[in-house]
């Protein structure tokens, strides 16, 4: 048997109610339900402020507001209705705050057809609240009215907002009170309930709750002999479990006479509490509070050993004063170093967010006060502009390989920066800009005097299609490069070119033709010479490719094959006398294969006359919905016709026309495995300048990796490495994790790291042992130390972070 019934609370909004019962009875406003009683509550529409602000013969307009409940939300709604063949039906339904002027009209048939229009959607009946629009019609909220009737289809079949299941359900819709017994379970977006018995108000969803057990969407549980419900989402518990573990290996549970949870400020206390682990009680406590969520308060210590520092131990503070602000501050113990005090600072508002993090330590070991500042903001700016600003500065060259962690400890730079930009599009023009203040600190010099800083920088990019098939580009960077010892001064670079692409009608071919230069002005300072330089080139390339497809007939297999010829020409002077900020050449990469200039930054330019092609081979298989690539192979080299050098303090002058052979070759035989090789083969001395191997494997859980990389001594500086990682499921609840790398040359370990941890499902163990075989910072030392975290999952952590 199935009722459905419209309740409207005073409370909230309307409510519809589909109920489904082996037994239904209605009399005097009090329905029983008994045998495997369900009940659904799906969102509901609520008209306020109706108004027929027309009512013409076969013609009115309705003005009104709908709630839509539980989104809180109100929509300012306008129908024009047509009489038509005995009936009303709904021609227009508009959006809007538009109110026609002059007096509500009554009209009590039109106002009976809204709300049947009304109940049609709280009784989710699709084809009724359909048959209420013309045939034509449909809300301008949707494109179309095949998107509206995409649209109803899903909000008609959607999971109900809250359900109760009870073996007998008595409603009594004039008290507005629901009782529950036998079996009961109510799901709501609060959490699931399970019960002996319920009696809650329909209204505000408060009453009591025999013999419960909330399951909260977090994890944790809360039993109670008796649960009160204060509102929505306040409960009073009495002899009170609360617990984050699974209901059979409850490692740790909270046992108190009374308890309150409330989910709104996301808290849980209790009073006259015990803690038991392993169901021995450990601690008792008067009172206990545990925050669900962010709230101010006390955090986790961490616990941690190294032989720069010592013991460490430090406290952190947690404080959350506004809705948009956070801070942790964070007082460190370290035995061999001293206290340090941290300090970070977040903020977030409909403009953007805020980060500023400061640190700081009067070091027993040098004497001196050291300290690290930084920070980062993300603005959405008026008139579409972007600004992000970053900052890193630390007090001292050697602060980083005392104080940081992982990489950070070996970084060359820090650099802070200040971006202002903004980007323009239309149909035939796309533009951006952005100006760039920029500051590094050099971690390999004592002194930062001589480090070149820009301060500031204009760049610009342009790109205008002035035909069908035509673009001209123009790019402008124009730099302020400043610091206190050396040369500096401003430099202007302009590079405009003409991009004429070409695609066969069906694809399968393509070509790119680009003409133009660059022009480079100087203005200098501290320097003997000219204080004012420049240098111009003129630039031509073209770039063909084509792709050949085969696939198979049971379109399982799909193989490629592109090959790709690219030819630059670039015709520029000697440049060994101009100055350079911020030059170097570049040695041939996958990246610069297909590139004409192979110098970084824009103080040097190459002279080439150079034809260079890309072989590429895949091999694809269709899985699912998808595909998996399982082989891939690239080869590619250049032959230079002019092998000149613009300035042989960078770039010696080659003395062979043909470049190394770029090779590349990944293989994946298996989902989760991948063999990946990449390196340069020398053709007329017959070896390899560079090779990048590894092995890769994921099973399940376990992720196993293998690398090793070398650079032979007659190409650049000679380096041998190996490198062994993974992450092991050793059994269902331990895992090991290693990283181990290896110079060959100096038959050194540089770095080992070794982990083990105990996965509880409400509690893990965590303990990791690292060595770094690099001497560095102020105790010019190898470093070894551990780290451990002990993490109760509901309760918080103790341990490293």
């Amino acid at each position: 048997i199935l009722l459905i019934l419209l309740l409207a609370p005073c409370a909230a909004p309307a409510a519809g109610l589909d109920i489904t019962a082996d037994e239904l009875s209605q009399e005097a406003g009090v329905v029983i339900a008994s045998g495997n009683v369900i009940i659904h509550q799906y969102p509901a529409r609520t008209i306020r402020h109706l108004r027929i602000v027309r009512n013409t013969p076969g013609q009115a307009v309705a003005d009104f507001e709908l709630d839509v409940d539980p989104d809180g939300e109100t929509q300012h709604r306008r129908l024009y209705l047509s009489y038509d063949q005995g009936r009303w039906e709904i021609i227009r339904d508009i959006s809007g705050n538009q109110h026609a002027a002059g007096a509500a009209v009554r009209a009590p048939a039109l106002e009976e057809f809204i709300q049947t229009w009304r109940h049609a959607w709280n009784r989710r009946d699709l084809h009724a609240y359909i048959a209420h629009y013309a045939v034509h019609a449909f809300p301008d909220r949707h494109a179309s009215r095949k998107a509206w009737l995409t649209s109803l289809r899903q909000r008609f079949t959607q999971v109900p907002e809250r359900s109760i299941r009870a073996d007998r359900i008595r409603i009594d819709r004039n008290r507005h009170r629901i009782r529950a017994e036998g079996h009961v379970r109510i799901h709501s977006p609060e959490g699931k309930i399970e019960a002996a018995s319920a009696e809650l108000d329909s209204r505000t969803r408060t009453g009591f709750i025999e013999q419960a057990t909330l399951y909260l969407p977090g994890g944790e549980r809360l039993q109670a002999a008796r649960l009160t419900r204060i509102s929505g989402t306040l409960f009073e518990a009495e002899d009170a479990r609360f617990t984050a573990c699974p209901a059979d290996d409850e490692a740790w549970t909270v046992r108190a006479r009374n308890a309150r949870l409330d989910q709104q400020a996301g808290e849980f206390s209790a009073r006259h509490m015990r803690l038991e682990l392993a169901g021995l009680p450990v601690l008792y406590a008067p009172w206990w509070s545990e925050p669900l969520r962010r709230r101010s308060g006390l955090l986790s210590p961490l616990l941690g050993s190294s032989g720069r520092r010592g013991t460490e131990l430090g406290l952190p503070l947690y404080l959350a004063p506004a809705a948009g602000w956070d801070m942790t501050l964070t007082p460190t113990w370290m035995s061999k170093r001293g206290v340090q005090g941290q300090l970070e600072l977040r903020h977030v508002s409909n403009k953007g967010r805020e980060t500023v993090h400061v640190e700081g330590i009067r070091d027993r070991l040098t004497g001196t006060t050291r300290s690290r500042l930084g920070g980062d903001v993300q603005w959405l700016l008026p008139l579409g502009m972007d600004l992000n600003i970053h900052g890193d500065h630390v007090s001292d060259y050697q602060y980083l390989a005392d104080y940081a962690g992982g990489r950070e400890a070996s970084l060359r730079y820090l650099q802070s920066s200040a971006t202002l930009s903004r980007a323009y599009l239309s149909d035939t023009l796309i533009a951006d800009w952005l100006l760039t203040e920029q500051y590094q600190q050099d971690m390999s010099q004592a002194s930062n005097a001589a480090t070149l800083q820009i301060q500031p920088r204009l760049e610009s990019r342009l790109s205008w299609r002035v035909l069908s098939g035509a673009y001209l580009h123009l790019d402008q960077q124009t730099t302020r490069f400043s610091r206190r010892i050396g040369t500096d001064g401003w430099r202007m670079d302009l590079h405009p070119y003409l991009e004429i692409p070409w695609q066969l009608d069906g694809g399968g071919a393509s070509a790119t033709l680009s003409i133009g230069g660059h022009h480079t002005r100087y203005w200098l300072q501290d320097i003997q010479g000219p204080s004012q330089q420049r240098r111009s080139s003129r630039e031509a390339s073209l770039e063909i490719r084509s792709d050949f497809e085969r696939i198979d007939t049971a379109r399982s297999w799909r193989h490629q094959f592109s090959p790709i010829l690219r030819y630059d020409y670039i015709g520029v002077s000697d440049q060994a006398g101009l100055i350079n900020f911020d030059s170097s050449f570049g040695r041939l990469t996958w990246g610069n294969l297909l590139e004409g200039n192979r110098f970084s930054g824009l103080d040097r330019i190459e002279r080439v006359n150079r034809i260079s092609a890309m072989l590429e081979n895949t091999l694809q298989i269709r899985e699912g919905e998808g595909s998996r690539e399982i082989a891939k192979v690239r080869l590619g080299a250049a032959y230079d016709m002019l092998r000149a050098s613009v300035d042989p303090a960078l770039q010696a002058a080659p003395i062979r026309p043909f470049s190394n052979l770029l090779a590349e070759a990944s293989l994946a035989p298996y989902r989760g495995l991948r063999i990946f090789a990449r390196g340069q083969y020398q053709t007329i001395d017959h070896y390899w300048a560079t090779l990048n191997s590894s092995l890769s494997a994921h099973i399940g859980e376990m992720n196993l990796y293998a690398g090793y990389q070398s650079t032979d001594a007659r190409y650049a500086r000679e380096m041998q490495l190996i490198r062994l990682g993974g992450d092991l499921r050793l059994s269902n609840r331990w895992r090991l994790n290693a990283d181990w790398q290896y110079d060959n040359l100096l038959r050194l370990t540089q770095q080992t790291t070794l982990g083990l941890k105990y996965i509880h499902p409400c509690w893990s163990l965590g303990l990791e042992g690292y060595r770094l075989n690099r001497p560095s910072g102020t105790a010019q030392a190898s470093d070894t130390g551990f780290r451990i975290l002990l993490e109760f999952k509901g309760l918080g952590s103790v341990g490293s972070s």
